[in-house]
């Protein structure tokens, strides 16, 4: 019997490339990632085998990578890249929601502010 869940991991520190100027393409900047993905953990929790299980050190991995991978204008870019990344990892994954935060972004004028997006599929 399926038994549906969602794993999530937050805060996941990301190194990437963003913003609206060539400057801004050629600078890393800091991002925090929220991903949730939703996977039938039926045979991980029937078996109580990490084997089973979605490995969450691979989704760090792919979306660390993802977020480093190449610059963007837009954080919308950003995330829809990570959530794509993450459906042609996991073939289990049945949906994804995946939030992209910059702290401190220029603009803002406020050292404590961020700007944060988020994107399901």
């Amino acid at each position: 019997m399926p038994l549906p869940a969602r794993v999530v991991i937050r805060g996941l520190r990301c190194r990437g490339r963003q913003g609206p100027t060539p400057a801004d393409h050629q600078e890393t900047h800091d991002y925090l990632v929220d991903v949730a993905l939703a996977v039938d953990i039926a045979e991980a929790a029937s078996r109580d085998d990490l084997a089973a299980a979605l490995d969450i050190a691979a989704v760090a991995e792919v979306v660390r990578a993802e977020v480093a991978r190449r610059p963007r204008t837009l954080l919308e870019r950003m995330a829809a890249d990570v959530a794509n990344a993450l459906f042609e990892a996991f073939a289990p994954v049945t949906e994804v929601s995946v939030t992209v935060q910059k702290p401190e972004p220029a603009g803002l004028d406020a050292a404590a502010e961020a700007v944060e997006l988020t994107v399901s599929r």
